[in-house]
């Protein structure tokens, strides 16, 4: 197996394992099977992106597919559905995807390669979602930025995230509502019945990025850091509140948008040879 195809192979485990326990608590708890099928779908998808997917070639046409996306979170607000006081979700047939959970981790990762435009576009984004509003979204734009401000020592990273932390705090209360079985509250209904398998299910939504994303040899990725955040940054919102649970609880979004992520660091050229720096 070549260096490239093992790297991606590695780069499918920060999602594999929380989506598997997922998964496994979807059928545990007894969830409708077309929730689990969603699931499931949802990964097998993201996993053929991440080990054969391919960006468009040239840095201007991944510059212009991150500006999309970014507006693309303003579609939600134009187009509905509205639920509760906000607008987040964007429909595809029978199922509503969640704007920031599908958009934001590929526009972070594209935005952590472009040292003069990757604050704009995170602010772009950082636009969009405060328009929904989306809490959740907001915290996760906030941590990646706080990531990229300190391993660029950027100010304009800086400014991103303080105002994208400010506005999470600021919207953390917005909308009314409903929490969803099966979507929020994951950890607290496991715990209920079996604090071994919550913890289990814990340790993989937060510690798989932290061990897997990281470059090798001692060197850390500017995307894949920032990705990492991304994804604490849901889970710790829905630790918080009732946000949906990314990966681990039901929802194609944060399956299919972390994959998308994934996907593009793995195919990034030469990725452990450039924008990265020593740790320490």
């Amino acid at each position: 197996m070549s260096a490239r195809a093992f790297d991606r192979w590695r780069l499918t485990l920060p999602l594999v394992l929380p989506s598997l326990g997922g998964l496994a608590y979807l059928y545990a708890f007894g969830a409708p099977g077309r929730l689990t099928a969603i699931n499931a779908g949802a990964l097998v998808l993201a996993l053929v992106w991440v080990l054969f997917g391919r960006l468009p070639a040239g840095s201007a046409n991944r510059l212009a597919l991150a500006g999309l996306a970014a507006l693309a979170l303003v579609v939600p607000i134009l187009l509905g559905p509205e639920v509760g006081g906000v607008s987040r979700w964007l429909p595809a047939g029978p199922v509503l995807l969640h704007s920031g959970a599908l958009l934001l981790p590929l526009i972070t990762v594209l935005a952590a390669r472009e040292q003069k435009v990757g604050p704009a576009l995170l602010a772009l984004a950082g636009a969009g979602i405060v328009l929904q509003p989306d809490a959740a979204s907001l915290l996760a734009l906030g941590l990646a930025g706080a990531v990229l401000a300190a391993m660029a020592r950027s100010f304009a990273y800086t400014a991103v995230s303080l105002a994208a932390l400010g506005l999470a705090a600021g919207t953390f209360g917005a909308g009314t509502l409903e929490p969803q079985m099966f979507t929020e509250g994951v950890l607290a209904q496991v715990r209920q019945s079996s604090p071994l398998f919550a913890l289990i299910l814990a340790a993989l939504l937060l510690l798989a990025p932290f061990g897997l994303l990281p470059g090798k040899a001692g060197t850390r990725s500017k995307d894949s850091c920032a990705l990492a955040a991304v994804m604490i940054g849901f889970a710790v919102a829905a630790m918080l509140a009732p946000f949906p649970f990314p990966l681990i609880g039901y929802g194609a979004s944060p399956i299919l948008g972390f994959g998308l992520a994934l996907g593009a660091i793995a195919d990034t050229p030469n990725r452990h040879l450039s924008g990265q720096r020593p740790i320490g």
